[in-house]
């Protein structure tokens, strides 16, 4: 929750006077509650939504959330807020939960990929500097999720940073266990210990653009020698990709 904070706190520095706005997803009802708690605890004013709670509740819940003068920091939400939901300002998501359907867990990250076209953003922030934080423990087993957003999206391994892990002294008096305790009731009940964190930037433009060109190279020389297999004396492989282009042209 405290990476969560720090994540709120740059995104305000981005994206101000707009406020960032952030998603979690839960177990249950009462596990939402919790994560409510422990939110507020971390100075992040926060809500929670789920099919139990009356039309009424959910509207104001979400006003509370959506407008601009409303006080939510965050939602945490029981599969409500899915496809077809679209509210640029979230910028940071945070799936409390395992998903074992890749689909449903990027259709929950894909809740804050939206960019935010706000006339106090526009000519200032533009859609490359927009980014989404996602924010989750490695114990939930959500690395392949994340591996095939990369697979699917053509986008390369990058580089991954390791900041230094707190000391106790960073801990505070939060509660923990001596890595033996098990949580026997996990959606009743969350267990706190410290931890390394690992942050790692999905893509950027430069990425991405270096990646095309290289995809773009391989199908060259792919053609090359299928061509330079069936030809008594083929030109080089420059030649040939300056043929293509001219043809092309």
């Amino acid at each position: 929750m405290r990476v969560v904070r720090d994540c709120l706190d740059r995104q305000r520095e981005v994206l101000a006077p707009v406020k960032p706005r952030c998603l979690f997803s839960a177990l249950s009802d009462r596990h939402a509650a919790q994560i409510r708690r422990i939110a507020e605890a971390y100075g992040i004013a926060t809500a929670y939504l789920h099919h139990a709670m009356t039309d009424s509740a959910i509207r104001a819940v979400r006003n509370r959330f959506e407008q601009e003068s409303g006080d939510l920091d965050a939602v945490v939400q029981l599969k409500m807020l899915g496809q077809g939901y679209d509210f640029p300002p979230i910028s940071i998501v945070v799936p409390m939960r395992p998903y074992g359907s890749f689909s449903e867990f990027y259709q929950f990250v894909g809740r804050g990929i939206r960019v935010l076209l706000h006339p106090a953003v526009i000519g200032r922030v533009a859609p490359d500097q927009q980014f989404l934080d996602v924010v989750y423990h490695a114990e939930f087993g959500l690395d392949g999720h994340i591996d095939t957003i990369y697979r699917e999206n053509d986008m390369d391994r990058p580089m991954v940073h390791n900041p230094p892990t707190l000391g106790k002294s960073g801990l505070g008096d939060l509660p923990g266990s001596a890595g033996v305790d098990t949580a026997t009731r996990p959606d009743t009940f969350v267990l706190f210990e410290p931890g390394s964190i690992t942050s790692r930037v999905v893509h950027d433009r430069a990425r991405v653009e270096q990646r095309r060109l290289e995809r773009e190279r391989e199908a060259l020389a792919a053609q090359y020698a299928a061509y330079a297999s069936n030809s008594d004396s083929p030109v080089t492989f420059d030649k040939f990709t300056q043929l293509l282009k001219e043809m092309s042209e």
